[in-house]
């Protein structure tokens, strides 16, 4: 961000430590992995539903 002006979240470090705990929140950092693991599961149960029937 321009000049360390993060917006809602302030200005300088506290506004970009506020801003990366909101973002680690909403999009599980940097791992990924859990949502990873949601989409491999939801492919798995469609491919055995549809080998089902």
């Amino acid at each position: 961000m321009a000049n360390g002006d993060y917006g809602y979240f302030g200005k300088g470090d506290t506004g970009y430590a506020q801003y990366m705990t909101a973002f680690n929140r909403n999009f599980g950092g940097s791992s990924g992995g859990c949502g990873c693991l949601i989409a491999i599961a939801v492919v798995v149960v469609l491919v055995l539903l549809a080998m089902g029937n």
